[in-house]
């Protein structure tokens, strides 16, 4: 998947998470769900935090910010990119990502996730230009370029929208 293809899908399941949040009110939207495990609100948060922590990386690899290494993705990371999605197993949050997330409103969530996309539409023109061996490391995933970046995006932002779906057939 290219660039720009990895860009165009995170806009469109952004769009989705956009449009979710018109059809929920305020006070279901913070709601824990009835199984437990997170509210629409936190998985916005988790998301959107996950997501900037992400441009962050691309940033690094666009100004050449981080170590210089040879090696690239590990063995799960290069297998979940190479898929497009995560293993069809529950996989918990890292403790240091989980402990920050809190519970968002509605306008908060709608505009944490404008902002974000606002970034990635800046950064696009810069990252067709950043070579493939620029890399920064992942704390899971080992040292990603520009272009696994953006696709973990993708399949980060994707794999929390069956989340919410899951909450949604719950409620």
């Amino acid at each position: 998947m290219s660039l720009q293809a990895s860009a165009s899908s995170i806009k469109d399941a952004i769009a989705t998470y956009l449009a979710w949040l018109k059809e929920i009110d305020e006070e279901e939207f913070i709601k824990s769900p009835p199984g437990g495990g997170w509210s629409y609100s936190e998985v916005y948060c988790h998301v959107i935090q996950v997501n900037v922590r992400s441009i962050l990386g691309v940033e690094r690899c666009i100004y050449a910010k981080g170590p210089r290494s040879a090696s690239g993705p590990n063995l799960v990371a290069r297998l979940i990119l190479y898929m497009g999605r995560f293993p069809p197993i529950k996989i918990k949050a890292h403790q240091k990502v989980s402990s920050i997330v809190k519970t968002l409103s509605k306008e908060e969530a709608k505009n944490d996730m404008l902002v974000f996309c606002n970034k990635l539409q800046d950064l696009l023109p810069k990252l067709m230009k950043v070579p493939q061996h620029q890399r920064t490391r992942h704390a899971r995933l080992g040292m990603l370029n520009c272009e696994e970046w953006l696709k973990f995006i993708d399949i980060h932002t994707r794999h929390h929208l069956k989340q919410l779906e899951r909450i949604r057939k719950s409620s």
